[in-house]
C-alpha cells in the first residue's frame, strides 16, 4: 500500500448528498475538547436497505451493484478485455464505474440513470436479481450478497459512510533544514499543483504522474469497505479500506487498480470529525517520512 488519501468522491456536484448535521446539543459543536467518538452526524438514510451484490456473468457485463447507505449507487461494469475475470468483491480491476443517486420504495431501487433493481427468492446470501437496464433491456440473473468486506460498525463508521463529502482544502507540509513549511490548496484540488509544490520545496521526486488539471472534487466510503475518488477529468479511482483502530480513527486502504490509481504516500490515515453549527467536516491525515498531507472535506 503506497497511497495516501487523495480522498474524494462523486464527480458531479449534483451527486453529493445534502443531509445536514445531526441536531445534537451545542456542547460539542466547535469540536474543541470533545473526543472523536462523541461527534454524531445524521444517520445514514438507507442503512437498512444498503447492500453489495456480486452478479453472475450477464450480457450487459455488470459485475457488481452497490447501494450505499448514503443513497449513492455504484455499478461496476467489466471492460470487454477483462470479461472472463472472476467476480470478487475486492477485485474490480478492469471495470469501469458508474455512480449516481437512488431511491427505494416497495422493494425497488430506482437509480438516477433510469435503471431499476429488484431482488427476490433470497436463499441465504443468494438472490434472484431483476435489472431493468437504462436502454430498456430487462436482465434476470442471480447474485450473491457480499458480506465479506463489512467493516467494524460504530459511530465513526456511520459518520464516515453516511454522506458524500466535497473537498474543501488540502494542507501540505514538510521540513526544510529542520523547519516545517506548509501550503494550503483550496478545493477543488489540482493534484499536479500539489506534486509540483512538494518537488520544488523539498527537492524530492514523487513517483506518481499527475496530468495537469487532475481535479479532485470529493470522496465517499461505504460500510462494506469500499471507497471511491472521483475526478473532473479522469476515470474514477476505487479501492478498499478498513479500520486498524476504530477508537482512534485509524484506517488503512489500498487500491484495486494499483498500476493506474492516483496515489501519494502510504496507505494509512487518521479520521477526525468536527461539527459546527452550520457545517460538518471530515479530516483525513497521513504522512510519508517528513511529508504530511491533511485533506479536509465538508458536508454540504
Amino acid at each position: 500500500m503506497k497511497k495516501i488519501f487523495l480522498m474524494m468522491a462523486l464527480a458531479a456536484t449534483a451527486l453529493f448528498t445534502t443531509t445536514a448535521c445531526g441536531d445534537d446539543d451545542d456542547d460539542n459543536n466547535n469540536g474543541g475538547g470533545s473526543s472523536n467518538s462523541t461527534v454524531v452526524l445524521t444517520p445514514p438514510p438507507f442503512k437498512t436497505e444498503a447492500r453489495v451484490v456480486n452478479l453472475q456473468p450477464n450480457d450487459e457485463g455488470i459485475r457488481q451493484l452497490r447501494m450505499m447507505e448514503s443513497g449513492v449507487y455504484m455499478i461496476a461494469i467489466e471492460d470487454a478485455a477483462n470479461g472472463t475475470r472472476a467476480t470478487r468483491s475486492v477485485d474490480l480491476v478492469g471495470c469501469s464505474f458508474e455512480f449516481g443517486k437512488y431511491t427505494y420504495s416497495n422493494g425497488v431501487f430506482t437509480f438516477s440513470n433510469g435503471m431499476t433493481i429488484s431482488f427476490a427468492g433470497q436463499s441465504g446470501n443468494n438472490v434472484e436479481v431483476t435489472i431493468k437496464w437504462k436502454n430498456g433491456t430487462t436482465i434476470k440473473t442471480t447474485g450473491t450478497i457480499d458480506t465479506s468486506g463489512t467493516v467494524i460498525p460504530g459511530v465513526l463508521t456511520d459518520n464516515l459512510c453516511s454522506h458524500a463529502w466535497s473537498i474543501e482544502k488540502v494542507v501540505a507540509s514538510g521540513k526544510v533544514e529542520g523547519i516545517r513549511v506548509g501550503k494550503e490548496f483550496q478545493g477543488p484540488i489540482d493534484l499536479a499543483k500539489v506534486k509540483e509544490w512538494y518537488e520544488d520545496k523539498f527537492k524530492t521526486t514523487l513517483k506518481d504522474e499527475f496530468d495537469a488539471n487532475t481535479i479532485i472534487e470529493g470522496i465517499y466510503f461505504d460500510t462494506h469497505g469500499l471507497f471511491s475518488i472521483n475526478y473532473r477529468n479522469r476515470r474514477d479511482d476505487v479501492g478498499v479500506w478498513n479500520w486498524t483502530n476504530i477508537n482512534d480513527g485509524k484506517l488503512a486502504y489500498t487500491w484495486n487498480d494499483k498500476l493506474n490509481a492516483i496515489s501519494l504516500f502510504s496507505g494509512d490515515a487518521s479520521v477526525e470529525f468536527t461539527k459546527n453549527p452550520d457545517t460538518c467536516k471530515l479530516t483525513l491525515k497521513g504522512n510519508f517520512n517528513e511529508y504530511d498531507l491533511e485533506f479536509q472535506f465538508t458536508l454540504n
